[in-house]
């Protein structure tokens, strides 16, 4: 009787597992689908860091090619790290232009910001100009930055083709390394620890996080 139970059970296991395969796999092509849709390539798969993840230790570059560690933006303040795909991207100017009308929110509740681009830095004129803001943007020229968060992904021909013909602009050109790649238009809040205590992070370019979302989660 005993070996008739143990019988019947892998059966109905085995059963079981055939029978979710298929609809995860539907899941799973739905996923990479709905991913390929915002231009990411089947060889890039990022995920950006993690809420309690340490910032990375990198250095930046500034527009007079100064040179600026992160740890030394955080050290003494919370720190909101934004990136942005470039001047040429309608969503990213249109969340910028109302980021900057109330940035000095953030900055009154004792918080630094900073935007990340891969764009060259006289495209980020163009941006600054396109949206009034009137904080740090980096100009991540090799992409280091964008790495170390997690968040740089190689763009499809398909989506690259797209842009020139819509918006007739070239991720390429427009980007300092010259290389068509974007990042994840995500946005973290880094304590004064070097800790990530906030991530936004989402392939869907237009799923920004807001000022009332950065503003709610700082540190107190």
């Amino acid at each position: 009787m005993k070996k008739i139970f143990l019988v019947v059970s892998v059966i109905l296991l085995i059963a079981a597992c055939n029978e979710n395969t298929p609809n995860q796999k539907k899941k799973d092509t739905k996923q990479e689908l709905g991913i390929k849709k915002h231009g990411v390539s089947e060889n890039s798969n990022p995920k950006g860091l993690k809420i309690g993840d340490n910032a990375p230790v990198i250095t930046m570059k500034s527009s007079n090619s100064e040179e600026i560690s992160l740890e030394s933006l955080y050290r003494t303040q919370p720190l909101v790290v934004i990136f942005y795909r470039g001047y040429w991207c309608p969503v990213c100017n249109r969340h910028l232009s109302e980021f900057a009308e109330r940035a000095v929110e953030i900055e009154n509740a004792g918080a630094k910001i900073i935007a990340v681009t891969p764009e060259t830095y006289e495209n980020t004129e163009k941006t600054i100009d396109n949206t009034g803001i009137d904080f740090t943007v980096i100009s991540d020229a090799d992409g280091s930055v964008m790495t170390a968060f997690d968040v740089q992904f190689d763009v499809t021909d398909e989506y690259h083709s797209m842009i020139e013909e819509k918006l007739n602009a070239s991720i390429s050109e427009t980007n300092a390394n010259k290389q068509a790649t974007l990042p994840v238009p995500a946005t973290f809040i880094i304590d004064t620890n070097g800790r990530i205590v906030y991530k936004q992070f989402n392939p869907d370019y237009k799923q920004r996080a807001s000022v009332n979302d950065i503003l709610e989660n700082l540190p107190k």
